[in-house]
């Protein structure tokens, strides 16, 4: 009896002791590449001059921090060849402004970035957008029917492709929310984006920027919704890859791809609080 009861300690302590045991778990690394926060908006309402592009460098898993990028060279030309130079900011890192961008609807761009010798192009044509014409609430949401949500509506133009970005950023949440849609089913009619959350209360602020965007830009944006997801077609859609390609493209050497994307838009901001 004896030998049993030692034989079942010996097994616990066992279980227990591996429990604690700390797993190293070696991880393959890629070279880092460069990442492009090139997103350009013309506000309604202001003459768009200040424009501003942020450099970065991808990280290995368990970095805790983002390397940001210096010394780069970082400019964009219009058709015409006039040249905007957006210059690094001394006090923030990373961060490349401009004080004398001329934005035009319609007008075609050319990002350059020149980066440890290696240059990198993109180019994009600024998009219109409609006004925001009106915000509803909706107080009746979720499950329990409790929940707010609001209803942003335009007036999407007639005869025209048209592809929006919808961006809204609320306190409650750590990170903002997009979502991404075109003119297919509403041309020429009231368009609209949706947001809602579990967490919004009476008096919160939620700023909206609707965005009007290129088609490329819509199917890139969409495929990192999908991703952010989880890729959100059920349990046999194959999960996308987190390497997803923007429009900015190694011209020194295609194999040391970039990440991220440089857009041009024209930005209609509303800031609505919940009744």
């Amino acid at each position: 009896m004896k030998n049993k009861y030692f034989l079942l300690m010996l097994f616990c302590i066992l279980i227990f002791s591996s429990c604690e045991k700390v797993i190293d778990v070696k991880l393959s690394t890629e070279p880092s590449r460069l990442v492009v926060d090139a997103t350009l908006s013309w506000v309604k309402g202001t003459n768009g001059k200040s424009q501003s592009v942020f450099l970065s460098t991808t990280t290995s898993y368990y970095s805790q921090e983002i390397p940001k990028v210096s010394d780069a060279i970082v400019y964009i030309n219009n058709s015409t060849n006039t040249k905007f130079e957006f210059l690094e900011e001394t006090a923030t890192k990373g961060k490349y402004t401009c004080a004398n961008f001329s934005p035009v609807i319609g007008e075609n761009y050319t990002l350059t970035i020149v980066y440890k010798g290696e240059t990198y192009k993109a180019q994009e044509k600024l998009t219109s957008v409609s006004p925001i014409e009106n915000v509803e609430q909706r107080s009746d949401l979720g499950i329990n029917r409790d929940e707010y949500g609001i209803k942003v509506n335009f007036q999407d133009p007639i005869a025209q492709n048209n592809f929006y970005l919808v961006r809204f950023v609320t306190s409650t949440s750590a990170f903002p929310s997009f979502e991404v849609f075109h003119d297919q089913f509403f041309d020429g009619k009231k368009g609209f984006g949706l947001y809602g959350s579990d967490k919004l209360k009476k008096d919160d602020a939620i700023e909206i920027k609707l965005n009007g965007i290129s088609e490329r830009y819509f199917d890139y944006m969409k495929k990192l919704t999908a991703t952010a997801s989880g890729g959100g077609g059920g349990p046999f859609q194959p999960t996308p890859s987190s390497a997803i390609r923007g429009n900015v493209v190694n011209q020194s050497n295609e194999s040391n791809f970039c990440l991220g994307y440089f857009s041009v838009s024209e930005t209609d901001i509303l800031t609505y609080t919940v009744k």
